[in-house]
C-alpha cells in the first residue's frame, strides 16, 4: 500500500526517528559498563521491515551494514518471528565483522505485521578463544578464535533464552562485562521500541513506514543524480596489508605484503567496486569476510556522500561490490577472521577511498568531497593479566582512534580528528582506564610532523605510552598494519602520513624515576633495551619497569607541500604542529624568529625544484599536442582537460603546460621522481619492494600525484575515461 505523507509530517517523523535512534544508543552506552562501549565501539540503527538501514547512528559504522545482512538472514531462516523476539548473531561468515561484534535485532510489530527492525551491536571485550580479548593473532583457523553464535533468538516472546545467554557469557573471561552489555542491548531496544510505538500511535504506522521508505528513495535519487554528473570511466587505487610472514627474519625480509586493489567502474548512475585482484586468503591474522568488505564499502559511501545526502541504505542501492570467495577480503571458513575487523577490510576502504577520490576530483562541484584514505589501520592494543585487585582482566585500549584526519582541497586535516569508521568515537578516559586496569599512562600526546605534508597538511595524530603498576606484568596482544608502508596516502601531490609503530623499553624503571622527582618526556630518555615490536605481536610481555608506546598512522596531505603559504607553515611551526626542520626540508620554508624568511624560503624552494628536475625520469609519451581550446574540465589540483579532436588532452593546472593525450594513462605524460627519506616525513617507512613516486609536471616539476607502488612499476591506472 502506498501512503502519501504531508511534507511537514514527513520531516517531523524523519527527525523523530533520529531522536528515537539516539535515545536507544544513549541507553546502551549508559547501561553498559564496558570501557569499549564508552569509547563508542558500538552502534544502534532503525531498519525497514525488509532490513534496509533507515537511521544509522554515528558510532561504529562498519557493522551497521552487517546488521542489515543479519536481518536478511533472520527473515530467510525463520517463518515464525513473533512480537517480543530478539535475535542474536556474531557469525562473521554470515553477518558480522568478527566474533567480538555481537548483534541484537528486534522486530517491531503493528497489527500483527513487522513494520521495522531495531538493531544494536557492540564489541565485546572477550568471547573466548586462545587469547584474552578474542583478537587471536596467531590463530590458524576460526575454531581457535572466539565463539561463533549462529542466528537465533536470545529472547522469545519477551522471555530470555537463559540457556543460550549463559552459554555465551560463561565462555567469556569477562563474563560480567559481557552480560551487562547484553542487558544494555535489551534496555536500548526496549526504550527505542517504546518510542517507536508512541510515534506510530501519534501519526500512524503507515505514515512512519512511508517516511522511512521515502527517506531511502530520496537519498538514492540524490546520489544517482550526483553520479550522472561525473564522467563515466574506470578509477583504480591499490593499498597493501603488511604483516609478519612467520619466518622471524628481521626487517622487511620478514614481512609479506598482501595486495588489495580496487577497480571502480562508474557507468551512468551506478558504480561497481571490484576487488577481484586482491591477494588470496591465508590462515593468518587480518583476513576479512564478505560481510567485512561490504561493511567497509558501505561505511565509505555513507561518509563520503552522507554530508549532504541523508545517509541511509539509499546510498548503497546504486552500488555493487564484486569479488569471488576465497580472497583476503572475502575469506571463507575455516580461515581465522578475528583480525578482520581491522585488517584487509580497512585496506579495502583505503583502496576504494582512493578510487572514489579520483572520480570525484573530475568535478569542480564535488572535488571538495575528495579525501585520501581516512582510516589506515587500527592499532590493536589489547592487554590482559591480573589487575591491581588480584582479579583477571582484559581490556582493549581505544586511544589509537585519535589519529589525524586527511587533508581536503580546501582545508587541513584535523589533528587527532578520529576515525571515519567511528565518526562520533574517541579514546577512553585516562583516569577511568587507570582506575580499572593496572597500567599507568606516561603520556598521550599529538606527534609533530606525523600528518602528511601538503599544500593542505594531513592531521597529526597521537602517541601514548604506559607502564604496569600494582601488578608484576601484563600481556599485550598487538596487531596492526601500515608498519612498513603508509596506507594513508595523500592526494594531488600531497605526501603520505606517518606509519604505525609499537615500541617497548624493558628495564626502564619509570616509576623509580618518578619517585626520584625526574620527569620523562620521551622514550629516548629511558635506559634499558629499546625494541620496535612487530606489527603483529601476539604475546608481548610488558613487565613491571617496562614501558610500552604506540604511535598511530595519520592522514595524507593534499597538494604539493612547496605550494603551502609560507605564513601558514610558520604558524604551524609556532604551534608545534610542524618542526622547523621539516618546514625547511619538506615545505621549503625557512622560519626565523617565528616568521618565514622570504628570501631564504624562495631559495630553498628553488633548490627543491632543481633537485626534482635532476632526478626526474622524463615522460614515457612526451606531449606532441598544443591543444589551445578552452578547458573542458579538471582533475583535482593537478590537471585541466581539453578536447583535441576525439582525444582528451591534459595540461598542468599549475603552469598550464600541455602534457599530452590521456588515453594511454595520464601517468605516461608526467615525469617521475623517486622520493627518498629526505623528501618524506621522518615518520614514514617504505617496504624494500615498494617505492614512493612523485608524478610531476615535466615543465614546472610541481608534484601532481604521489603513489606508493611496486619497485618494478605501477600495475594500475588512476583513471581511464570513456568518451
Amino acid at each position: 500500500m502506498t501512503t502519501t505523507v504531508d511534507p511537514v509530517v514527513y520531516e517531523v517523523i524523519r527527525h523523530k526517528l533520529w531522536s528515537i535512534n539516539s535515545e536507544g544508543a544513549t541507553t546502551v552506552e549508559h547501561v553498559s559498563g564496558s570501557p569499549v562501549v564508552h569509547a563508542t565501539d558500538y552502534n544502534f540503527g532503525i531498519y525497514t521491515a525488509a532490513g534496509e538501514m533507515a537511521i544509522i547512528g554515528t558510532y561504529l559504522l562498519t557493522p551497521i551494514y552487517t546488521g542489515a545482512m543479519a536481518i536478511e538472514v533472520f527473515l530467510d531462516r525463520y517463518d515464525d518471528i513473533e512480537p517480543g523476539d530478539v535475535f542474536i548473531i556474531n557469525d562473521p561468515y554470515l553477518a558480522a565483522m568478527h566474533q567480538n561484534d555481537v548483534q541484537f535485532c528486534k522486530p517491531v510489530f503493528r497489527d500483527g505485521e513487522i513494520v521495522a527492525w531495531l538493531g544494536c551491536m557492540a564489541h565485546q571485550v572477550d568471547l573466548g578463544g586462545m587469547d584474552p580479548g578474542s583478537w587471536c593473532t596467531t590463530a590458524t583457523d576460526v575454531f581457535q578464535e572466539g565463539m561463533r553464535i549462529p542466528p537465533g533468538r536470545i529472547v522469545r516472546k519477551d522471555v530470555v533464552n537463559q540457556e543460550l545467554w549463559d552459554t555465551i557469557v560463561c565462555n567469556s573471561r569477562m563474563h560480567d562485562t559481557v552480560a551487562n552489555d547484553f542487558r544494555a542491548f535489551l534496555a536500548g531496544l526496549r526504550v527505542a521500541e517504546q518510542r517507536f510505538h508512541e510515534l506510530c500511535d501519534r501519526y500512524g504506522a503507515d505514515a512512519v513506514r512511508a517516511t522511512m521508505a521515502r527517506t531511502l528513495d530520496n537519498s538514492e535519487a540524490e546520489l544517482r543524480e550526483m553520479l550522472r554528473t561525473l564522467p563515466d570511466g574506470v578509477y583504480e587505487h591499490t593499498s597493501y596489508l603488511d604483516r609478519p610472514d612467520g619466518s622471524g627474519r628481521p626487517g622487511d625480509d620478514g614481512i609479506e605484503l598482501l595486495q588489495v586493489p580496487c577497480r571502480l567502474e562508474k557507468t551512468g548512475d551506478r558504480i561497481v567496486f571490484d576487488f577481484s585482484g586482491a591477494s588470496p586468503q591465508s590462515p593468518a591474522y587480518g583476513m576479512t569476510t564478505r560481510g567485512g568488505l561490504l561493511g567497509a564499502v558501505a561505511t565509505l559511501m555513507l561518509c563520503t556522500f552522507g554530508s549532504d545526502i541523508p545517509w541511509n541504505h539509499g546510498l548503497m542501492r546504486p552500488v555493487e561490490v564484486s569479488a569471488p570467495d576465497g580472497l583476503c577480503v572475502t575469506a571463507v571458513e575455516p580461515m581465522p577472521v578475528s583480525g578482520g575487523a581491522a585488517g584487509a577490510n580497512w585496506t579495502a576502504t583505503c583502496s576504494a577511498g582512493g578510487a572514489i577520490a579520483k572520480m570525484l576530483s573530475f568535478s569542480e562541484t564535488y572535488e571538495s568531497y575528495a579525501f585520501g584514505p581516512s582510516d589506515g589501520s587500527w592499532q590493536l592494543s589489547q592487554f590482559g593479566g591480573i589487575d591491581q585487585h588480584g582479579e583477571p582482566f582484559a581490556s582493549m585500549y581505544m586511544d589509537s582512534l585519535l589519529w589525524g584526519g586527511p587533508a581536503f582541497s580546501f582545508r587541513d586535516g584535523v589533528d587527532a580528528g578520529g576515525a571515519m569508521v567511528i565518526l562520533a568515537g574517541g579514546a577512553g578516559d585516562v583516569e577511568q582506564q587507570e582506575m580499572r586496569h593496572p597500567l599507568l599512562y606516561l603520556w598521550r600526546r599529538i606527534v609533530p610532523d606525523s600528518g602528511g605534508a601538503g599544500r593542505f597538511r594531513g592531521g597529526n595524530g597521537v602517541q601514548f605510552a604506559m607502564t604496569p603498576i600494582d601488578t608484576e606484568e601484563v600481556t599485550g596482544i598487538l596487531g596492526t598494519h601500515g608498519v612498513t608502508l603508509p596506507n594513508r596516502t595523500g592526494l594531488f601531490g600531497g605526501l603520505p602520513g606517518s606509519c604505525a609503530r609499537f615500541e617497548r623499553v624493558t628495564g626502564a624503571a619509570p616509576l623509580e624515576r618518578f619517585g626520584a622527582g625526574n620527569a620523562i618526556g620521551r622514550l629516548s630518555e629511558l635506559d634499558g633495551e629499546h625494541q620496535v615490536l612487530p606489527g603483529v605481536s601476539p604475546a608481548a610481555r610488558i613487565a613491571r619497569g617496562d614501558v610500552f608506546e604506540c604511535t598511530v598512522q595519520n592522514g595524507g596531505g593534499y597538494g604539493d607541500p612547496i605550494l603551502r603559504e609560507p605564513e601558514r607553515v610558520a604558524a604551524d611551526v609556532e604551534s608545534g604542529a610542524v618542526t622547523a626542520e621539516a618546514a625547511e626540508r619538506i615545505y621549503g620554508v625557512v622560519v626565523r624568529g617565528g616568521v618565514a624568511d622570504e628570501t631564504a624560503t624562495r631559495d630553498r624552494r628553488e633548490r627543491i625544484r632543481a633537485s626534482r628536475r635532476s632526478r626526474m625520469t622524463v615522460p614515457e609519451r612526451p606531449a606532441h599536442s598544443t591543444a589551445t581550446g578552452e578547458p573542458t574540465g579538471i582533475w583535482g589540483a593537478s590537471l585541466t582537460t581539453r578536447a583535441d579532436g576525439d582525444s582528451v588532452v591534459g595540461a598542468c593546472r599549475h603552469c598550464g603546460t600541455v602534457l599530452g593525450e590521456l588515453g594511454h594513462g595520464w601517468e605516461s605524460v608526467a615525469g617521475r621522481v623517486r622520493l627518498d627519506g629526505n623528501d618524506l616525513g621522518a615518520h614514514v617507512a617504505v617496504h624494500d619492494t615498494l617505492d614512493v613516486i612523485a608524478y610531476v609536471c615535466p615543465h614546472c616539476v610541481t608534484a601532481l600525484w604521489v603513489d606508493v607502488e611496486p619497485s618494478q612499476g605501477k600495475t594500475w591506472r588512476d583513471f581511464a575515461l570513456r568518451a
